[in-house]
């Protein structure tokens, strides 16, 4: 085999080992208790659309649906 191609290869597996062990070793995000989320959106499901505590919740829930990081 071609040293070169060797090295390749070698370099390939190596990387692909630090970008899943990177990705293993962030903590997960602590999500609401879903009680409080519950209850919250159950109020927000009447509320007028200019409240601000509801359009908060919404995004929540939208990010923890969808599995994005809270910001």
């Amino acid at each position: 085999m071609n040293r070169s191609l060797v090295w390749g290869i070698a370099l390939i597996i190596l990387l692909g080992g630090a970008a899943l062990a990177g990705r293993a070793s962030r903590a997960p995000a602590k999500p609401a208790p879903p009680a409080l989320v519950d209850a919250e959106l159950a109020r927000c499901r009447t509320a007028d659309q200019g409240d601000l505590a509801c359009r908060a919740a919404w995004a929540a829930a939208r990010d923890r649906f969808f599995g994005r990081p809270a910001s």
